[in-house]
C-alpha cells in the first residue's frame, strides 16, 4: 500500500472512531473489519503516528471527562459506559495511563477549565 493510501486509511479510520466510540465492542479489529484491511495493515497506517488503540482510548477519556465535568450528577461510571467503556476500571486505567490523574481529579480539572471560561472577565 502506497504511503497516500495510508493517509487515506487513517482518515477513514479516524472518521470512524469519532462516529462509534460509544460502542464498547469497537476496537482495532473490529474497525480493521469495517475498512475491509487486515488488522496488521490498520496497524502499518499508523507507524509513526499514536495506534489505533491509543486513538480509541484518548477519543472515549476526553468525552467521559467532558461529559463528568459537565454533568457532575452522572455517576462516572455510567458515563465512562455511555462512552464506550466495557468496565470503570479500564476507564480508571486509561484515565492514569494518559493523564496521570484520578477519573475524580481529571473531572475537577475541566469543570474548573469550563467555569473559567464561562466566568465574566473583570476588566
Amino acid at each position: 500500500m502506497r504511503a497516500t493510501d495510508f493517509v487515506a486509511l487513517r482518515e477513514r479510520c479516524l472518521a470512524l472512531i469519532d462516529h462509534h466510540y460509544r460502542d464498547h465492542r469497537v476496537g482495532p479489529a473490529w474497525l480493521a473489519r469495517e475498512l475491509f484491511v487486515s488488522r496488521r495493515q490498520l496497524d502499518r497506517a499508523f507507524v509513526g503516528c499514536p495506534s489505533v488503540a491509543e486513538l480509541l482510548a484518548k477519543r472515549r477519556l476526553r468525552q467521559v471527562v467532558a461529559i463528568a465535568a459537565f454533568r457532575p450528577d452522572i455517576p462516572m461510571s455510567i458515563v465512562a459506559r455511555r462512552c464506550g467503556y466495557g468496565t470503570y476500571e479500564t476507564f480508571r486505567a486509561q484515565c492514569h495511563r494518559y493523564l496521570q490523574c484520578s477519573p475524580r481529579d481529571a473531572r475537577n480539572t475541566h469543570a474548573e477549565t469550563l467555569r473559567a471560561l464561562t466566568l465574566p472577565t473583570a476588566a
